[in-house]
Protein backbone atom coordinates (compact mmCIF):
# COMPACT_ATOMS: atom_id res chain seq x y z
CA UNK A 1 0.00 0.00 0.00
CA UNK A 2 1.34 3.30 -1.24
CA UNK A 3 0.89 6.62 1.12
CA UNK A 4 -1.95 8.79 0.18
CA UNK A 5 -1.64 11.46 -2.42
CA UNK A 6 -3.05 15.26 -2.63
CA UNK A 7 -2.37 16.54 -6.03
CA UNK A 8 -2.14 20.48 -6.16
CA UNK A 9 -2.67 22.88 -7.55
CA UNK A 10 -4.63 22.21 -11.10
CA UNK A 11 -2.35 23.48 -13.99
CA UNK A 12 -4.29 23.04 -16.31
CA UNK A 13 -5.94 26.73 -16.78
CA UNK A 14 -2.89 28.54 -17.10
CA UNK A 15 -1.24 25.78 -19.57
CA UNK A 16 -2.34 26.18 -23.68
CA UNK A 17 -3.87 23.52 -25.04
CA UNK A 18 -3.42 22.68 -28.47
CA UNK A 19 -3.24 19.42 -31.17
CA UNK A 20 -6.24 17.09 -32.47
CA UNK A 21 -9.12 18.24 -34.06
CA UNK A 22 -12.39 19.05 -31.98
CA UNK A 23 -15.34 20.98 -32.45
CA UNK A 24 -15.37 24.35 -32.99
CA UNK A 25 -18.26 24.96 -31.08
CA UNK A 26 -16.49 22.66 -28.04
CA UNK A 27 -12.98 23.20 -27.89
CA UNK A 28 -10.31 22.17 -26.16
CA UNK A 29 -10.48 25.41 -24.19
CA UNK A 30 -13.45 23.98 -22.41
CA UNK A 31 -11.37 21.94 -20.67
CA UNK A 32 -9.97 25.03 -18.70
CA UNK A 33 -13.77 25.48 -17.47
CA UNK A 34 -14.70 24.27 -14.05
CA UNK A 35 -18.33 23.44 -15.37
CA UNK A 36 -17.63 20.19 -16.23
CA UNK A 37 -20.90 19.99 -18.69
CA UNK A 38 -19.01 22.67 -20.19
CA UNK A 39 -17.20 19.41 -22.63
CA UNK A 40 -14.42 19.32 -25.29
CA UNK A 41 -15.45 16.89 -28.19
CA UNK A 42 -13.61 15.41 -30.84
CA UNK A 43 -14.72 15.47 -34.84
CA UNK A 44 -14.29 12.18 -35.33
CA UNK A 45 -12.37 8.99 -33.29
CA UNK A 46 -9.39 9.12 -35.28
CA UNK A 47 -6.13 8.73 -33.31
CA UNK A 48 -5.06 12.20 -34.89
CA UNK A 49 -8.54 13.99 -33.68
CA UNK A 50 -8.56 12.67 -29.93
CA UNK A 51 -4.74 13.87 -28.91
CA UNK A 52 -4.26 16.93 -26.76
CA UNK A 53 -0.57 18.69 -26.01
CA UNK A 54 -0.63 20.95 -22.78
CA UNK A 55 2.00 23.26 -22.74
CA UNK A 56 3.19 24.48 -19.27
CA UNK A 57 4.83 27.35 -20.20
CA UNK A 58 7.83 25.90 -18.46
CA UNK A 59 9.21 22.56 -17.23
CA UNK A 60 8.10 22.45 -14.03
CA UNK A 61 6.92 19.00 -11.75
CA UNK A 62 3.89 17.48 -12.58
CA UNK A 63 3.16 13.74 -11.01
CA UNK A 64 -1.18 13.24 -11.85
CA UNK A 65 -2.98 14.05 -14.99
CA UNK A 66 -6.19 13.32 -15.20
CA UNK A 67 -9.92 13.91 -17.44
CA UNK A 68 -13.13 14.44 -15.78
CA UNK A 69 -16.50 13.69 -17.34
CA UNK A 70 -15.34 11.49 -20.60
CA UNK A 71 -17.06 9.67 -23.01
CA UNK A 72 -14.95 6.73 -23.59
CA UNK A 73 -15.65 3.26 -24.19
CA UNK A 74 -15.03 0.10 -22.27
CA UNK A 75 -12.53 -0.92 -24.60
CA UNK A 76 -10.49 2.76 -25.20
CA UNK A 77 -6.81 3.00 -24.23
CA UNK A 78 -4.71 6.11 -23.15
CA UNK A 79 -1.09 7.11 -23.24
CA UNK A 80 0.24 10.05 -21.99
CA UNK A 81 4.55 11.29 -22.76
CA UNK A 82 6.30 14.05 -21.48
CA UNK A 83 9.34 16.13 -23.53
CA UNK A 84 11.00 18.91 -23.46
CA UNK A 85 10.24 20.19 -27.07
CA UNK A 86 7.12 20.69 -28.52
CA UNK A 87 7.88 18.48 -31.65
CA UNK A 88 7.86 15.46 -28.97
CA UNK A 89 11.62 14.30 -30.86
CA UNK A 90 12.87 12.95 -27.73
CA UNK A 91 10.67 11.70 -24.57
CA UNK A 92 11.34 12.69 -20.72
CA UNK A 93 8.29 9.77 -19.97
CA UNK A 94 6.14 7.44 -21.51
CA UNK A 95 3.19 5.92 -19.59
CA UNK A 96 2.57 2.92 -22.53
CA UNK A 97 -0.85 2.33 -23.71
CA UNK A 98 -3.27 1.68 -20.66
CA UNK A 99 -7.00 0.66 -20.14
CA UNK A 100 -9.50 3.75 -19.70
CA UNK A 101 -11.96 1.08 -17.70
CA UNK A 102 -9.25 -1.14 -15.77
CA UNK A 103 -10.58 -4.15 -13.45
CA UNK A 104 -12.62 -2.76 -10.68
CA UNK A 105 -13.81 -6.03 -9.19
CA UNK A 106 -11.14 -8.52 -8.47
CA UNK A 107 -11.64 -12.65 -8.53
CA UNK A 108 -14.22 -13.92 -6.91
CA UNK A 109 -16.30 -10.78 -6.58
CA UNK A 110 -18.35 -12.05 -9.11
CA UNK A 111 -20.82 -14.50 -10.04
CA UNK A 112 -20.71 -16.83 -12.86
CA UNK A 113 -23.84 -15.37 -14.31
CA UNK A 114 -22.69 -11.66 -14.00
CA UNK A 115 -22.20 -10.00 -17.41
CA UNK A 116 -18.93 -8.87 -16.90
CA UNK A 117 -17.51 -12.31 -14.95
CA UNK A 118 -14.71 -12.22 -17.28
CA UNK A 119 -14.04 -8.69 -17.69
CA UNK A 120 -14.14 -7.73 -14.05
CA UNK A 121 -15.03 -4.06 -15.48
CA UNK A 122 -17.93 -1.88 -14.79
CA UNK A 123 -20.59 -2.65 -17.37
CA UNK A 124 -21.81 -0.32 -19.27
CA UNK A 125 -25.23 -0.09 -16.72
CA UNK A 126 -23.05 0.26 -13.82
CA UNK A 127 -21.51 3.32 -15.28
CA UNK A 128 -24.82 5.17 -16.02
CA UNK A 129 -24.81 7.96 -13.22
CA UNK A 130 -20.97 7.83 -12.70
CA UNK A 131 -19.01 10.90 -13.30
CA UNK A 132 -16.23 9.27 -15.41
CA UNK A 133 -12.81 10.30 -14.40
CA UNK A 134 -9.44 8.68 -16.09
CA UNK A 135 -6.76 9.51 -14.08
CA UNK A 136 -2.72 8.20 -14.79
CA UNK A 137 -0.40 8.74 -11.24
CA UNK A 138 3.21 8.88 -11.98
CA UNK A 139 5.48 6.68 -9.50
CA UNK A 140 7.62 10.11 -9.65
CA UNK A 141 7.18 13.64 -10.54
CA UNK A 142 8.65 14.41 -13.89
CA UNK A 143 10.30 17.85 -14.75
CA UNK A 144 8.67 18.69 -18.17
CA UNK A 145 7.25 21.50 -20.00
CA UNK A 146 5.07 19.84 -22.46
CA UNK A 147 2.82 16.78 -22.10
CA UNK A 148 0.67 15.05 -24.81
CA UNK A 149 -2.28 12.41 -23.47
CA UNK A 150 -3.40 10.48 -26.44
CA UNK A 151 -6.79 8.47 -26.93
CA UNK A 152 -7.46 5.19 -28.75
CA UNK A 153 -10.86 4.65 -28.86
CA UNK A 154 -11.51 4.00 -32.75
CA UNK A 155 -15.19 2.20 -31.82
CA UNK A 156 -16.43 4.43 -29.74
CA UNK A 157 -20.12 4.44 -30.46
CA UNK A 158 -21.22 7.92 -30.30
CA UNK A 159 -18.62 8.38 -33.08
CA UNK A 160 -16.58 10.92 -30.77
CA UNK A 161 -14.55 11.44 -27.58
CA UNK A 162 -15.42 14.16 -25.23
CA UNK A 163 -13.77 15.69 -21.77
CA UNK A 164 -15.52 17.91 -19.46
CA UNK A 165 -12.15 18.79 -17.32
CA UNK A 166 -8.21 18.52 -17.06
CA UNK A 167 -6.38 18.00 -14.20
CA UNK A 168 -2.33 18.26 -14.47
CA UNK A 169 0.13 19.42 -11.64
CA UNK A 170 2.50 18.06 -8.83
CA UNK A 171 1.76 16.00 -5.94
CA UNK A 172 2.23 15.82 -2.15
CA UNK A 173 2.42 12.72 -0.84
CA UNK A 174 3.43 12.59 3.24
CA UNK A 175 6.51 10.76 4.77
CA UNK A 176 3.82 9.06 6.56
CA UNK A 177 0.47 7.48 5.53
CA UNK A 178 -2.93 8.80 6.81
CA UNK A 179 -3.73 7.46 10.59
CA UNK A 180 -6.26 4.29 11.01
CA UNK A 181 -9.76 5.30 11.00
CA UNK A 182 -9.79 7.24 7.85
CA UNK A 183 -12.95 6.85 6.26
CA UNK A 184 -14.25 7.46 2.31
CA UNK A 185 -18.35 7.41 1.84
CA UNK A 186 -20.63 8.98 -0.43
CA UNK A 187 -23.11 11.84 0.67
CA UNK A 188 -26.14 13.29 -0.98
CA UNK A 189 -28.07 16.21 -1.30
CA UNK A 190 -31.30 14.25 -2.55
CA UNK A 191 -34.43 16.32 -1.07
CA UNK A 192 -37.24 13.86 0.52
CA UNK A 193 -40.40 15.29 0.58
CA UNK A 194 -43.15 12.82 2.69
CA UNK A 195 -46.87 13.23 1.78
CA UNK A 196 -49.66 13.05 4.74
CA UNK A 197 -50.19 9.43 3.32
CA UNK A 198 -46.40 8.33 3.77
CA UNK A 199 -45.57 8.25 0.58
CA UNK A 200 -41.85 9.49 -0.24
CA UNK A 201 -40.98 11.75 -2.84
CA UNK A 202 -37.60 12.23 -4.33
CA UNK A 203 -35.57 15.62 -5.70
CA UNK A 204 -33.02 13.13 -6.89
CA UNK A 205 -29.13 14.94 -7.31
CA UNK A 206 -26.15 13.45 -8.09
CA UNK A 207 -24.25 11.66 -4.85
CA UNK A 208 -20.33 12.75 -4.69
CA UNK A 209 -18.00 11.35 -2.37
CA UNK A 210 -15.64 12.35 0.56
CA UNK A 211 -12.81 11.20 2.23
CA UNK A 212 -11.57 11.91 5.78
CA UNK A 213 -8.76 11.69 7.24
CA UNK A 214 -5.82 12.35 9.48
CA UNK A 215 -2.07 12.87 9.20
CA UNK A 216 -1.17 12.40 12.73
CA UNK A 217 2.59 11.88 12.24
CA UNK A 218 3.92 15.14 10.57
CA UNK A 219 6.81 16.88 11.27
CA UNK A 220 7.28 20.58 11.76
CA UNK A 221 8.59 20.98 7.78
CA UNK A 222 6.20 18.62 6.54
CA UNK A 223 3.36 20.48 8.54
CA UNK A 224 3.90 23.81 7.20
CA UNK A 225 5.81 23.52 4.06
CA UNK A 226 3.02 21.39 2.58
CA UNK A 227 -0.39 20.63 4.34
CA UNK A 228 -0.54 24.83 6.52
CA UNK A 229 0.74 26.35 2.72
CA UNK A 230 -1.62 24.22 0.26
CA UNK A 231 -4.38 25.11 2.87
CA UNK A 232 -3.33 28.69 2.38
CA UNK A 233 -3.53 28.63 -1.16
CA UNK A 234 -6.51 26.07 -1.90
CA UNK A 235 -8.71 27.50 0.55
CA UNK A 236 -11.84 25.71 0.20
CA UNK A 237 -12.76 26.38 -2.75
CA UNK A 238 -9.13 25.51 -4.79
CA UNK A 239 -9.41 22.54 -7.33
CA UNK A 240 -7.04 19.08 -6.11
CA UNK A 241 -6.95 15.97 -6.91
CA UNK A 242 -7.03 13.22 -3.82
CA UNK A 243 -5.27 9.42 -4.53
CA UNK A 244 -5.85 7.19 -1.53
CA UNK A 245 -3.54 4.48 -2.57
CA UNK A 246 -1.06 4.99 -5.58
CA UNK A 247 -0.52 1.33 -5.41
CA UNK A 248 -4.18 0.04 -5.84
CA UNK A 249 -5.32 -0.55 -9.08
CA UNK A 250 -8.82 -2.65 -8.31
CA UNK A 251 -10.23 0.51 -6.73
CA UNK A 252 -8.91 2.99 -7.95
CA UNK A 253 -11.63 4.12 -9.94
CA UNK A 254 -13.53 4.57 -6.71
CA UNK A 255 -10.73 6.09 -4.20
CA UNK A 256 -9.23 8.85 -6.83
CA UNK A 257 -11.19 12.13 -6.97
CA UNK A 258 -11.21 15.83 -7.81
CA UNK A 259 -12.40 17.78 -4.83
CA UNK A 260 -11.62 20.56 -2.65
CA UNK A 261 -10.58 20.84 0.79
CA UNK A 262 -14.18 20.96 2.74
CA UNK A 263 -13.25 22.69 5.85
CA UNK A 264 -9.11 24.66 6.90
CA UNK A 265 -8.14 22.41 9.80
CA UNK A 266 -5.71 23.56 12.22
CA UNK A 267 -2.03 22.35 12.51
CA UNK A 268 -2.10 20.47 16.05
CA UNK A 269 0.58 19.81 18.30
CA UNK A 270 -0.17 16.51 20.11
CA UNK A 271 3.34 15.78 20.95
CA UNK A 272 6.81 16.88 21.02
CA UNK A 273 7.93 17.91 17.22
CA UNK A 274 5.30 15.93 15.84
CA UNK A 275 2.16 17.66 14.16
CA UNK A 276 -1.08 16.47 13.11
CA UNK A 277 -3.49 17.45 10.59
CA UNK A 278 -7.07 16.69 9.90
CA UNK A 279 -8.62 16.87 6.17
CA UNK A 280 -12.00 16.47 4.66
CA UNK A 281 -12.32 16.41 0.93
CA UNK A 282 -15.40 16.53 -1.25
CA UNK A 283 -15.51 16.23 -4.50
CA UNK A 284 -16.23 18.67 -7.15
CA UNK A 285 -19.32 17.55 -9.02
Amino acid sequence: MGNCMIAFPNRADTSVLSNGVWLAALPLQNLQSRVIGKVARSANTQAASTRLDIDLGRSTKTQVLALRNHNLSQSASARVTASATPAFTSLDYDSGWRDVWPVVYPFGALEWEDDNWWSGKYTKEEREGYITEWSLVLPKAKVSRYWRIEIRDLDNPSGFVEFGRLFIGPAWQPVLNMSYGASIQWETKTVVQEARSGAEYFDVRPPYRVEKFVLSWLKQDEAFTRAFEMQRQAGVHGELFFVHDPDDTVHALRRRFMGRLRTLNAIEYPYFATNSNAFEIKELL
